[in-house]
């Protein structure tokens, strides 16, 4: 096996549009139709196109810092990196990338759920066909060992990969939202107005949550990519815009396609199997639906095994810094991949995929099992991944003093606060009240954030915190 002992990726393996479908493809357009557009629509009723588009203006906000920060520092680290040049704290910095690992762990375990429950239902829902638990955890497996396999071979091939399926996905379900916009008699407004939740503030903010904030989480999984990205500082920062941007138009649409097509029976669509290819199957047949569906499954497995490639990324970083063994920030000398984190990235994931199914099933059957599964880690990632947007975004104008470069206050302070502000409002909303199963993330969170700082008192003398010169590529 060839290996690259420095520590190094390979320089220039993306371009900008490979950055952008990188972005779109993880956050995975076909989920506003069939999956996080699903749970939007349980907790927020017919405000869930609201949901998706408040959540995205949050994000364009939380964004800002996001921007100011790839312009200065190219580093696989991503997010923790970030906060790192900010704050020079390696508590609060090794506890953010801590953090970013665990979305991305958890996101994947939760992809590759969604892939055997969505399977599953959808195979007895449309054709009759039900297929045993076994064969469910055979298809959830797909997941980590196409990840395993992408993963290994390099960002290129993930770029690649990106593109492709992404587009696709653009074209496809835009055609079918377009198709029921113009078929449904329910068209309305009605649907941004906030006093329609479902479950008042408690249902919009879960909504938002789980629905709009999972599927757009994953606009900053191409940070990590900073020291592989053509003109890295130019063009990461303009390639998150964009991605961003076209997701926000994209799903708020299709949400809305959806919910003005259900129209009064909402509440009737909701309760059937994806709601998105339920409307298919009504509008257009079932061969549609059924097409609708395996693109969908398609789209679903693709997703996590390529945002896989920046958790890797962030396990790579964290061993380079000395917080995790430095095996783990071998390169790959032919691939230029972190192979070791990767390996790793992959056995976790299917240990935790086997770990959350089998007693989740055991105790609430296999539907209701396998959805409160994807449910439960798509909440508690979600939660992390506002915590360290938030880190983030408070370490701006402390990185702008570090720099000695002129305060924009509006910019620098006062937007990237009011993102804070808005995303801790609805952690706040969205983890009140929840009961068995979503309520095992009240010990989730606490214990993994308690389990970090561990972690980095242990390691600590073998830690390091890259200094600010360092980080912006100054001599």
């Amino acid at each position: 096996m060839s290996t690259n002992d420095s520590g190094q990726l390979k320089k220039n393996s993306i371009g900008f549009w490979g950055v952008v479908f990188y972005a779109v493809s993880v956050i995975f357009p076909a989920g506003a139709f069939a999956v996080t557009g699903v749970t939007a629509m349980t907790f927020g009723g017919e405000t869930a196109p609201l949901a998706f588009l408040i959540g995205g203006i949050v994000l364009f906000l939380a964004i800002i810092a996001i921007y100011v920060f790839s312009e200065h520092i190219d580093n696989a680290g991503g997010y923790y990196k970030y906060v790192e040049a900010g704050t020079q704290n390696k508590i609060l910095s090794k506890s953010v990338g801590l953090w970013n690992a665990f979305w991305v762990v958890g996101d994947m375990i939760a992809a590759s759920i969604v892939v055997g429950w969505f399977t599953w239902v959808g195979l007895s829902t449309l054709l009759n066909i039900t297929i045993p638990l076994y064969g469910v955890i055979l298809l959830s497996l797909i997941v980590p060992v196409l990840y395993l396999i992408v993963g290994y071979f390099g960002i290129k091939v993930a770029s690649g990969t990106a593109i492709v399926i992404g587009l696709l996905q653009l074209i496809i379900f835009s055609a079918l939202a377009i198709g029921f916009v113009l078929k449904t008699h329910y068209n309305s407004l009605a649907y941004f107005n906030i006093g329609n939740s479902l479950d008042g503030l408690h249902g919009f903010f879960l909504a938002m949550v789980v629905g709009a904030f999972l599927a757009y989480g994953g606009y900053g999984s191409v940070v990590s990519l900073g020291e592989e990205a053509k003109l890295s500082k130019q063009n990461l920062k303009k390639s998150i815009v964009t991605a961003l941007l076209i997701m926000v138009v994209f799903d708020t649409f299709v949400v809305y396609s959806i919910v003005a097509s259900a129209g009064p029976n909402l509440s009737t669509v909701d309760g059937q199997f994806a709601p998105g290819l339920y409307i298919a199957q009504q509008y257009y047949g079932l061969d549609i639906a059924i097409f609708a569906f395996i693109f969908v499954v398609i789209a679903q497995i693709f997703s996590p095994v390529i945002f896989g490639n920046s958790g890797a990324r962030t396990v790579f970083a964290l061993a380079r810094d000395g917080l995790f063994p430095a095996n783990l920030s071998k390169v790959h000398k032919k691939y230029g991949s972190p192979y070791v984190a990767t390996i790793w990235l992959f056995v976790i994931v299917v240990i935790g995929v086997l770990i959350t199914l089998f007693p989740m099933v055991y105790v609430y059957g296999e539907s209701n099992g396998l959805f409160f599964s994807f449910a439960l880690w798509g909440t508690a990632i979600t939660i992390f991944t506002l915590l360290y947007h938030i880190a983030t975004n408070n370490s701006l104008a402390l990185f702008i003093r570090r720099k000695k470069m002129k305060m924009k206050v509006i910019s620098y302070i006062i937007l990237p606060t009011t993102a804070s502000v808005l995303m801790g409002i609805a952690i706040y909303y969205s983890l009140t009240g929840l009961v068995l199963p979503l309520s095992i993330i009240y010990i989730m969170i606490p214990l993994w954030i308690i389990f970090g700082v561990i972690i980095i008192y242990w390691r600590n003398k073998y830690t390091t915190v890259t200094s600010v010169k360092e980080l912006s590529g100054e001599k």
